[in-house]
């Protein structure tokens, strides 16, 4: 609402016409009056140097808004903006009284021009400089109820993000009381069931602690991905085949947390599940100077379009994680062949990270 007040072109000019023209119409008016009461003073004054000072003043007074838009000065800090206004202020009145002293004014015998343009600047200074003043003051006013309805705007999202964290902490327990009670009523003969039921808590449990980290040490991710593994082991059972080859000066690695996981099930997804024979996926790091490297191998081919489009998402995510986090030093490509097999490679920068989150499991 008071953004929309400065930027409205037609109140601008408005304003412009109904102050410039009223301080013209003003004068006219008591020059008029003068002249009915004391004609022989009234010769002697100039009809038109009010109207045409004013007429010179709206016009100055623009080019100085625009000077003013351009140059950014509601951005500067206070003492600029006071040297700025002194020395526009000066300027502009010493232009104005000497162009309406030198041809709009006609002086009369007793005057000189000296005495006309002295009354001019005192003049001018009081009117330019209430027209600077009235258009700063109008700034200042915007940018502080701008402030205060961006805080109230701040306010209701930290308000309503404190209700969705509320809500988020809520719906996790709720699920792990479920999967404890699915379990709980699993026989003790089903203990590959139990056993997944068990994994997949591992998970979702350090899944949703490490969200809350921006990078988290690459044995943290490492254990993720095993939990995740020992679920689809037994889907698979010995048609896959797990292979890690972890460079242990790798170990502490930061690495964005879900990264390597979702490489990981990518390569289940679109690798092993399309082997009826399963297939060998390999987990390989290594540390080369002060860059860590990460693979991913998985059997076969990504099928035609798979790369660009289903993939391709996952792989697009995590490119863009690692380039915010770590700067253009990353990479994440895809290298598909449907003989060797599809291969995900990282790199990014080695950063230590200290482990901090802990891997809480169901009590059995």
């Amino acid at each position: 609402m008071y953004g929309s007040l400065l930027k409205a072109r037609w109140l601008y000019w408005a304003c412009q016409f109904v102050g410039w023209g009223g301080i013209a119409l003003l004068g006219w008016i008591m020059d008029t009056i003068q002249r009915i009461s004391s004609p022989s003073i009234a010769l002697k004054q100039d009809h038109y140097f009010l109207p045409l000072t004013c007429v010179a003043g709206l016009i100055i007074t623009h080019l100085l808004r625009v000077i003013i838009k351009r140059g950014q000065w509601m951005e500067m800090s206070p003492s600029s903006i006071v040297l700025r206004y002194g020395t526009a202020l000066l300027i502009t009145t010493f232009f104005l009284s000497s162009l309406g002293t030198f041809l709009f004014a006609t002086p009369s015998p007793s005057q000189n021009r000296t005495e006309i343009f002295t009354v001019a600047l005192v003049a001018n200074i009081s009117l330019i400089g209430a027209w600077m003043a009235i258009y700063f003051l109008l700034h200042f006013y915007e940018a502080f109820h701008t402030a205060r309805e961006e805080r109230t705007m701040l306010k209701e999202a930290y308000t309503a993000s404190q209700l969705e964290a509320l809500r988020l902490q809520l719906n996790p327990h709720f699920l792990f009381n479920a999967l404890n009670t699915i379990r709980a009523l699993m026989p003790p003969s089903a203990q590959e069931s139990r056993e997944a039921v068990t994994k997949l808590a591992e998970t979702l449990r350090v899944t949703l602690a490490s969200s809350e980290e921006i990078t988290i040490p690459l044995s943290g991710e490492i254990s993720v991905v095993r939990d995740y593994l020992a679920i689809e082991k037994l889907r698979f059972g010995e048609h896959l085949e797990i292979v890690e080859e972890i460079d242990p000066l790798t170990w502490e690695a930061a690495i964005p947390p879900l990264v390597l996981l979702t490489i990981v099930e990518n390569a289940i997804k679109h690798g092993v599940q399309h082997h009826e024979d399963g297939g060998k996926l390999t987990i390989y790091t290594r540390r080369r100077g002060d860059e860590i490297l990460v693979s991913v191998i998985s059997p076969g081919g990504v099928r035609s379009g798979e790369s660009d489009v289903s993939f391709g998402i996952g792989l697009r995510n995590v490119r863009e994680r690692l380039t915010l986090i770590f700067g253009e030093k990353t990479s994440a490509e895809l290298i598909a062949d449907s003989e060797k097999g599809t291969e995900c490679n990282l790199r990014f920068p080695w950063i230590s990270k200290t482990p901090t989150i802990k891997n809480e499991g169901m009590q059995s």
